[in-house]
């Protein structure tokens, strides 16, 4: 059976899965926290955690305004009678909770801690710029320090026997990431494709679930991770981004409240995500007018062999004319750009025409070939400006990342070079950056979800996300990949399962 087929026989079995009624279940558990606080002034956020109407338990500030104090009522006279300081606690004596959440843009969250979320956080969140494509599997992979993955998607193309993989058979089937193996809760596979049909149910469970890992975790750093908050985020856009934040510091809150503060919390995302309604699209029409042909595998040379997953803006394509299939395609409207390597050089071509990067001794170098894809020339001109640039206008992996944090293509050079050089085993010969507006997936999956958000594009807003911890580690922004070292330096994730 060819790759197509298997592709084909994948979609109709997610069908399956999703339509089935396991999906329908109800779903029982959540966190007893109270939702929202009884209310909160400038001296502290008073909540009531038994329901009798009065607060029994407080956030406060201290002398010089940070909230640092958690105070208790165990008698219910309105006093409280015990508490405890956030900053007197050591991070290496207490419980670490680590969680991971899917899809949050990092601008959502900064919003929600300007509206005075997330308030006992001493230090503000930091940006994280992930590696590209933004996909979830291959960003958990470089947070965990996993090792590289088959493919860019589950189901991927084998460049080395030329044959197709059906990575989402093995994931119904039980099989899980390495990465997902270093986490101490995670759904599994055939929840989470639920858990896009009913995401504020599912999330709801899930945070109650992994609480009670939390609880019952045998080790000081217990990794929890979210998928629920993708299907929040694909399915509501923003709002779904409040409700994963509002959901998320309830289970930190909680977490507080038992524990008496003797607990740190990191929260760190895998990408952003681009906030506006999306229409899915399929390239096979353009690459067939082109007198290509899409297949299962490269027999010939007009054979192209895509790699899918979800409904994304980035789709991988594997074909022995990288430069003539970007030629076709880059014409058309969805398309922003493709980027392919040749020989030394990894090429950007847009309609407009092509730039480059190249590497050499770890620096690199961008050059607007005929025209400037990425717009960087003011960068380019800041780093030069800055002495940052060497006599070929080569400059280190990290002033890139610094020159173009909050560019509109934050750390492409970088990210664009690695996702050709050992991101994973079978990188495709073409990748596409979709504009905003369009997606491209399997329309199967399109029977039970709109997207009114999505991800996987080079840009910012589909890229950028944070990182923030009460260890007072995070001091800056960073890669995806330096998240763990950061926030518990030199740990070794274990294997849990």
């Amino acid at each position: 059976m060819n790759f197509a087929s298997r592709l084909t026989r994948a979609c109709r079995l997610l069908v399956l899965l999703l339509a089935a009624p396991s999906g329908c279940a109800p779903l029982f558990e959540h966190l007893s926290f109270p939702e929202t606080p009884l209310h909160r002034t400038n001296s502290g956020v008073f909540y009531d955690t038994n329901g009798q109407g009065k607060a029994n338990f407080a956030i406060l500030a201290d002398e010089s305004g940070k909230f640092d104090i958690l105070a208790y009522d165990d008698t219910g006279n309105g006093n409280f009678n015990r508490t405890y300081r956030l900053s007197d606690y050591r991070n290496e004596d207490v419980p670490h909770l680590v969680i991971l959440l899917d899809s949050i843009p990092y601008q959502s969250l900064v919003d929600r801690m300007k509206a005075g979320d997330f308030y006992w956080f001493d230090q503000p969140p930091q940006k994280v710029i992930p590696p590209f494509p933004s996909l979830t599997e291959q960003i958990f992979t470089k947070i965990a320090g996993a090792p590289p993955l088959p493919g860019m998607t589950a189901d991927f193309y084998d460049t080395h026997t030329n044959t197709g993989q059906w990575g989402i058979a093995r994931r119904i089937a039980g099989y899980e990431p390495p990465w997902e193996k270093r986490c101490d809760y995670d759904l599994t596979f055939y929840n989470s494709l639920h858990s896009y049909i009913r995401p504020s149910d599912w999330y709801k469970a899930e945070l109650a679930r992994a609480k009670k890992a939390f609880d019952n975790c045998p080790n000081r750093v217990c990794i929890v991770y979210f998928t629920s908050t993708s299907g929040l985020l694909s399915k509501y856009g923003q709002a779904g981004a409040v409700e994963s934040l509002e959901g998320v510091q309830r289970l930190c809150l909680q977490a507080l409240y038992e524990r008496q503060g003797a607990v740190k919390i990191s929260i760190c995302a895998d990408h952003g995500h681009n906030l506006v309604r999306s229409k899915n699209f399929s390239l096979d029409p353009y690459l067939k007018e082109a007198g290509f042909k899409v297949s299962g595998w490269l027999g010939g040379p007009q054979d192209v062999v895509t790699d899918m997953d979800g409904l994304l803006t980035y789709i991988g394509l594997h074909t022995h004319q990288p430069a003539a299939v970007s030629d076709a395609l880059v014409k058309h409207e969805q398309i922003e750009f493709c980027t392919y390597l040749d020989k030394h050089e990894v090429v950007i071509r847009s309609a407009k025409g092509v730039a480059a990067i190249e590497c050499h001794a770890g620096n690199l170098r961008y050059t607007p070939t005929t025209t400037d894809v990425l717009n960087y020339q003011p960068v380019i001109d800041a780093l030069k400006a800055a002495n940052k640039l060497d006599a070929q206008g080569y400059a280190s992996p990290e002033d890139w990342f610094s020159a173009t944090l909050n560019h509109e293509y934050p750390d492409a050079p970088k990210r664009l070079w690695d996702a050709f050089h050992g991101m994973t085993v079978n990188p495709p010969d073409v990748m596409l950056q979709i504009r905003d507006g369009w997606c491209v997936g399997p329309t199967a999956l399109e029977l039970f979800i709109t997207m009114a958000s999505t991800h996987g594009s080079l840009n910012q807003i589909n890229s950028a996300t944070f990182v923030m911890s009460t260890t007072g580690r995070v001091t800056g922004p960073m890669r995806s990949k330096d998240i763990m070292n950061t926030i518990e330096p030199g740990y070794q994730l274990p294997l849990r399962h």
